[in-house]
């Protein structure tokens, strides 16, 4: 299983997430842009675990402390790598010290259940759009200017994994459950970090 741990866009920040992405696509109609259902920020990317090792990282993560709600908050474009041809073109994203606590608690859970840690800094950013080649940094684009804002009240563990399937719903134990979206080549299964994992 390929997973990771995400915070979901609620339905405005997705849209105006979208709205971004819309105002890039005149200037920018090589690149390969996020499908809208797939936005989110992503806080720690795990990789492939065993499925019979999920049940110990729920646990893990469902000790996380929940420090209140707290605001995410977009601050403009964003350009990846910090240096060189530009493969990634993000939304920016500022949720104070808490995301910042909450990213950190995350990567302590995981390094119980002997996932390495992410030497990188993190970085909150939520992906648009992907260049295989990449940009130069010269042909930077600008966007529409929004305001956008959402509550943060949960994060969740997030598998991915390639299908050619449509939308369905997988049950799962009582403690939690599965959602999943399918689209084209992808689909992500969606749970919420109390989970179990679902029976085969």
């Amino acid at each position: 299983m390929r997973l990771f741990v995400a915070i979901e866009l609620d339905e405005p920040f997705r849209n105006q997430m979208i709205e971004l992405q819309e105002s890039l696509r005149t200037s920018l109609p090589e690149v390969s842009f996020t499908k809208p259902q797939n936005l989110h920020l992503t806080l720690k990317f795990i990789g492939e675990i065993e499925e019979k090792k999920v049940p110990a990282l729920c646990d893990a993560l469902s000790a996380v402390a929940r420090d209140g709600i707290f605001p995410l908050r977009y601050v403009g474009l964003d350009f990846l790598p910090e240096r060189g041809r530009i493969r990634i073109i993000a939304a920016a994203v500022d949720g104070t010290e808490k995301l910042l606590a909450l990213q950190r608690q995350i990567e302590a859970a995981c390094a119980t259940q002997n996932i390495p840690p992410e030497h990188r800094r993190f970085h909150s950013h939520i992906t648009l759009a992907r260049h295989r080649q990449g940009l130069p940094r010269s042909k930077k684009p600008s966007a529409v200017q929004i305001d956008g804002v959402m509550r943060v009240k949960e994060f969740v563990l997030m598998q991915s994994r390639l299908s050619n399937k449509g939308s369905e719903y997988i049950s799962a134990a009582s403690r939690a459950y599965i959602k999943t979206y399918a689209h084209e080549q992808f689909e992500y299964f969606f749970l919420l970090s109390s989970c179990q994992p679902h029976n085969r």
